[in-house]
């Protein structure tokens, strides 16, 4: 059954055999949150008006029974995907873009953060030894909190994939928690060091998945 959500006019599909058969409810939009009035079908609606007893042969008003139930029940029905958002995958041409303005990025930040860690270093040592190992550890720290925080906002996805119109989401096309794109983001280890063969998966299979994205159970589709 297909429902719109009077806020946003995002179109959902919920299951018919989650309304109740003598009323409806309220669904909750997932994208919006805001409440969806839902009724049941003709097919599910108890008739209404008069009915013929069989015993008598007369007509007797059913007014005086209680109409169905259509009390608002947030969260009554689960809203399984918002399927007219969905634009297709993203192709290993985009993503491979993004990466390149991600690393742009992050050189960037990179090198203003280490210049500014490496002379507090030096000036609290007095040296400039294990300057580049604290270096690289900052490194590591400042690339896993982009990509983990950026890809679980409301933006899903680093200013790269912002760029090119892609987001990250999870299988259900729903956006991922910062532990799921942590996740994501460290088994990209392994993507690489497999000759970049974790990365190469985009390209050939049928969601255009690299294999740090199955290890994650996420997607990167297009946004528009």
């Amino acid at each position: 059954m297909k429902i719109v959500c009077p806020t946003c006019n995002t179109r959902h599909r919920v299951s018919g055999d989650e309304i109740p058969q003598q009323g409806g409810g309220l669904a909750t939009c997932k994208k919006c949150g805001g409440q969806i009035p839902i009724e049941p079908t003709a097919k599910e609606r108890p008739d209404s008006g008069t009915r013929v007893e069989p015993s008598l042969g007369r007509t007797i008003s059913d007014t005086h029974e209680p109409p169905p139930s259509l009390t608002p029940k947030t969260g009554e029905f689960e809203l399984i995907t918002e399927y007219n958002q969905f634009r297709g995958y993203a192709g290993f041409w985009k993503r491979f873009v993004a990466v390149i303005i991600d690393g742009f990025v992050l050189t960037a930040v990179g090198l203003i953060i280490g210049t500014f860690i490496g002379s507090v270093y030096g000036f609290s040592r007095g040296t400039s030894q294990g300057a580049g190992a604290v270096g690289n550890i900052i490194g590591i720290i400042v690339g896993w909190l982009y990509f983990a925080i950026m890809e679980s906002s409301s933006k899903q996805g680093t200013l790269g994939k912002m760029a090119l119109g892609i987001k990250v989401t999870d299988l259900s096309g729903n956006a991922i928690p910062f532990g799921t794109a942590t996740v994501r983001h460290f088994s990209k280890i392994i993507s690489t060091i497999i000759l970049l063969a974790g990365y190469l998966m985009v390209a050939f299979t049928p969601k255009k998945q690299g294999l740090h994205d199955m290890m994650a159970g996420c997607l990167v589709v297009n946004r528009r």
